[in-house]
């Protein structure tokens, strides 16, 4: 007994005499890569906690400047900080890399709405990273959010901006091309230099909103062989994307809205790729690695036809698939360029062997429109299940902008789709229900071929992205009331295995005719049926 009190009487005096931790006992290097960690605001603030501290930020390895990290404090505002004017943003900036060791830099990123004007400034600043061999730089000089360049572009919007900063040569020397790992322009003017050798280590390129011609571009690319990510979107000036010269790296391309373009021809053959645009042909060398496809078309389209003999036809390992359709029936306003004319007509869809054997997840959302009549038919989808045999998940986002025809009993029987077993579909979500008939027959096929369904859900919602739908009052106190009826009353009553879910919509406010309220707040109910 005495001995196991000895035993524990020493345990309890080694254990006293472990010395406490303290942050200052860590080494230089150590206490500088925890600061990196923090906005290069706060870790400036620690210099004055004491005289070691007073430097360590020095070495900081992430610099971000934008409009959260030189803020400024203001007791009257809300939150208590506001937003920096032109001229306190670049003070602050200059303050910090003035004090900056300029060493050992990983990424420095400039968000911040500046321009043409700034450009002394901003010289500065990319003279900073070249000297300082940033890896990772990052100039978005719009001050705003991509989808603000969506928005404008996808309806045909001409803003009047600022002219932009011309990026400096300097960049594009050979000493700065090495080290270069991830470059990210936004809203900046980009010319080569006539001896531009390339970054050889480059691995990331985003151009956004970059005033480049054709011929630049195409340069560029031919000299970054290491390129595993490319993006470029919102550039005015680009009718081309074409490279023959092998780019066996690139992995993944993202291609968003650039309204004068008119094809894609790339060498490589990429796993990932996303298009927003008009409808253009897609050139690859090859597609046998492009598994994920997210496309977007502006211009009108039908979907179906498009998956069965467009550009995912030739797509053979792809298991992955997002697409946005627009199939109008009548003509478009003029006024509204990136739109086409289109007649809508049914799909004639293949006989024979064509199947996406690796598909197993879809997204299709569609945009139908049509005056008195439509000849799209929603119910031609169901063939959907026969060419994607070993489809897991499927999505169907709809906006039915034609006349509303909630199905009745009245409007005659309901057809059947042909006749299919699908053994792999085991999740449906359907939005943007308004109870239209091919709307039910659809629903009610896809029900009874998927054997092994575990759950579908049923939505009058719209969740068209992208803010490409008009806002749900348009639709709340009859469409909304209508999916929902017809959902519950025709597709719950073939429902033998209790797994489809009609979830009523959100309602916020019901407004009458002459603009007084009739109800309002009720959130979404969901009812298993």
């Amino acid at each position: 007994m005495r001995n196991s009190e000895q035993r524990l009487h020493g345990a309890i005096v080694k254990r006293r005499k472990v010395p406490k931790f303290s942050l200052c006992n860590l080494p230089m290097d150590m206490l500088s890569g925890i600061l990196s960690l923090l906005p290069i605001n706060d870790a400036v603030r620690t210099s004055i906690l004491s005289r070691k501290w007073k430097y360590v930020w020095c070495s900081h390895t992430n610099l971000t400047f934008d409009k959260g990290t030189m803020r400024k404090h203001d007791a009257k505002a809300f939150t208590g900080y506001r937003v920096p004017r032109d001229e306190e943003f670049i003070t602050r900036v200059d303050t910090v890399l003035r004090q900056h060791n300029g060493m050992g830099v990983e990424r420095m990123k400039i968000k911040f709405r500046l321009h043409s004007k700034h450009a002394d400034h901003i010289d500065r600043w990319v003279n900073f990273a070249i000297a300082s061999k940033t890896k990772d730089f990052v100039i978005d000089l719009s001050g705003y959010a991509k989808t603000a360049f969506f928005r404008d572009l996808s309806c045909g919007k001409r803003t009047v901006r600022e002219e932009p900063y011309n990026l400096p040569l300097q960049l594009f020397s050979p000493n700065y091309g090495s080290c270069l790992r991830c470059l990210e322009l936004t809203t900046v003017s980009l010319q080569l230099p006539t001896d531009f050798k390339g970054f050889f280590n480059l691995k990331i390129l985003s151009l956004v909103d970059v005033s480049i011609t054709d011929e630049h571009v195409q340069c560029m690319l031919s000299k970054c062989n290491l390129l595993e990510f490319l993006e470029i979107a919102y550039c005015r000036m680009v009718t081309s994307i074409r490279m023959l010269h092998p780019l066996n790296q690139l992995k993944h391309l993202v291609v968003d809205i650039c309204p004068k373009l008119q094809g894609i021809e790339l060498n490589c053959s990429p796993i990932t790729l996303k298009y927003t645009g008009k409808y253009l042909p897609l050139i690859f060398a090859s597609t046998s690695r492009l598994t994920s496809s997210s496309i977007l078309f502006l211009t009108s389209q039908s979907a179906l036809s498009y998956i069965v003999t467009g550009f995912p036809s030739t797509l053979s390992r792809l298991e992955t698939l997002t697409l946005f359709c627009k199939e109008r029936e009548v003509r478009y306003m003029p006024s509204m360029a990136l739109y086409c004319a289109y007649i809508a007509k049914r799909t004639v869809v293949p006989e024979g062997p064509f199947k996406f054997t690796y598909l197993r997840n879809l997204r299709l959302e569609l945009v139908l429109y049509g005056q008195e009549t439509r000849k799209t038919d929603v119910l031609d989808y169901s063939y959907l299940l026969k060419i994607a045999p070993f489809m897991e998940t499927l999505e169907l986002s709809m906006w039915m902008n034609c006349q509303h025809q909630p199905y009745h009993k009245e409007d005659g029987e309901l057809r059947s789709g042909p006749p299919h077993q699908h053994a792999h579909l085991k999740s449906v979500r359907i939005s943007g229900f308004f109870g239209h008939k091919d709307q039910v027959e659809l629903a009610l096929h896809v029900l009874r071929s998927s054997i092994v369904l575990e759950k579908m859900v049923i939505t009058p919602k719209l969740e068209i992205s992208n803010g490409l739908a008009l806002s749900d009052c348009f639709y709340e106190e009859k469409h909304y009331a209508d999916g929902y009826r017809v959902a519950t009353e025709f597709v719950c009553k073939a429902d033998y295995h209790n797994i489809v879910n009609v979830v009523r919509a959100p309602v916020r406010q019901l407004w009458k005719r002459e603009g007084t309220v009739i109800g309002d707040g009720a959130k979404g109910v969901a009812g298993v049926c």
